[in-house]
């Protein structure tokens, strides 16, 4: 569960003539004099070739709302591509940097609490984020419900926090997890990777059978891979997949995509 969780960003185009290195090298140098917008996306072309530094500031845009909307679900996505990738030991090393007060730090922890069976903590700080207005106060207690074994009332729950904007709650009332066996809202999920692309990952490997789910279709997984590519939202398992489907001769891609793939997946 709790990988689901947390482990559930538009592309610049290279100026003619610049190596990569070239080009990471002068967006870092010129990094100032971009808007917040144009250094999301240039920070998201770092991330795509392994830049584990560039993911641990993608983190700080979604948790400063600093070209992209504000949303927890996108910091700890990247904040968990960075450990993947070297730019940081563990993700609780992040979190600690953030003050006890925030939001995205006390829906971490009570999650945290609630997986260590401190649940009457867990209550109280999701009781403060209610207070505070903030709707993954409803998710907690969602998860807190499914973990001690009532499903329904959980959902209920994150049905709640979605509806308030919560994207923790939209995503868990659609993740396969819960839906034992039977094929998901794939349509939805779709829908929801436009505003979370790490769902793609998720819609790949459903594609691939991951979840106990009879609905194999290598092309639609090569398809979900490669839009989470887009993002910054591929993992070493992912580009490895890629490659060796491109190696079997049914994918194509460009001989720059095809080094940035062997990057990520270690080679």
């Amino acid at each position: 569960m709790k990988k689901i969780l947390f482990v559930l960003v538009t592309m610049l185009m290279v100026l003619v003539g610049c190596s990569d290195q070239q080009f990471m090298d002068e967006t870092l140098a010129n990094k100032a004099l971009l808007p917040a917008e144009n250094e999301f996306n240039a920070l998201i072309e770092q991330a795509r070739w392994g830049d584990g530094q560039a993911f641990l500031k993608l983190a700080d845009c979604y948790l400063d709302g600093r070209g992209v909307e504000k949303d927890l679900f996108g910091m700890l996505c990247m904040v968990d591509q960075a450990e993947e990738f070297g730019g940081i030991r563990q993700m609780e090393d992040y979190m600690k940097n953030m003050p006890e007060s925030s939001a995205f730090r006390m829906t971490y922890e009570a999650v945290e609490k609630i997986l260590n069976k401190q649940v009457e903590e867990a209550k109280m700080m999701s009781e403060q984020l209610i207070s505070k207005g903030v709707p993954d106060g409803y998710f907690v207690q969602g998860f807190m419900a499914i973990e001690n074994g009532d499903t329904l009332g959980g959902l209920c729950l994150m049905e709640q926090a979605a509806s308030q904007g919560s994207n923790f709650g939209n995503l868990m009332l659609y993740i396969p997890a819960f839906h034992k066996g039977k094929a998901p809202d794939t349509a939805k999920l779709t829908e929801l990777a436009e505003k979370m692309p790490m769902v793609n990952t998720i819609l790949a490997e459903l594609y691939l059978g991951d979840y106990g789910i009879d609905m194999y279709d290598d092309q639609m997984a090569a398809h979900y891979y490669l839009k989470a590519d887009e993002h910054a939202c591929l993992g070493r398992r992912g580009a490895r997949w890629l490659l060796r489907y491109h190696e079997a001769g049914k994918l194509q891609l460009s001989e720059r995509d095809v080094k940035r793939l062997q990057i990520l997946s270690g080679k």
